[in-house]
């Protein structure tokens, strides 16, 4: 299997291969990947819908090939529900045969409403860096790992794909 990814992030990286490993059940060393940084082409600090059109810029941006199978995706943003706001991961998935995307997300964690001018006047991880001390991500999600949040949404990217397609 040939994936192509449009991140050098080693995490976001991990997180998909888990996913498309596990979901297809192969080995990790199965699926090759081809992978860029590509623009969003939405602001840095992507809030709501704005997240989701990233992910979708991201994996548009990328060119297409005879011999990939999937294209992907995953941007970082803040959703707001319900007047509180959470941090997640969106997931983006073009698949070729059906020329159909499909979008997953991961659980978030939520960032204290009262913070939230803050982070819209620069970024989360400004704010988690100058405001809150953590300088490691780690340090706020402890044994989960950014790359696990990828993997839940493209597992559940993945699993969209299997109910609309």
């Amino acid at each position: 299997m040939k994936l192509k990814i449009a991140t050098n992030s080693k995490e976001k990286l991990k997180g998909i291969i888990i996913a498309f490993s596990r979901f297809f059940q192969i080995d990790e060393d199965m699926i090759e990947i081809i992978h860029q940084a590509v623009d969003s082409k939405v602001p840095e600090q992507p809030f709501d819908e704005e997240t989701y059109i990233g992910a979708l810029n991201r994996v548009k941006a990328l060119s297409i090939e005879n011999d990939v199978d999937f294209y992907i995706s995953c941007e970082a943003g803040i959703e707001e529900f319900m007047g509180r706001f959470f941090n997640v991961q969106v997931v983006c998935i073009y698949d070729k045969n059906s020329d159909e995307y499909v979008f997953g997300k991961s659980a978030g964690w939520e960032i204290p409403s009262k913070d939230i001018g803050t982070i819209k006047n620069s970024t989360l991880d400004d704010y988690l860096r100058n405001e809150k001390g953590i300088t490691d991500i780690t340090q706020l999600l402890g044994n989960t790992s950014r790359a696990s949040l990828v993997a839940q949404a493209t597992d559940n990217a993945l699993c969209s794909r299997k109910l609309l397609f």
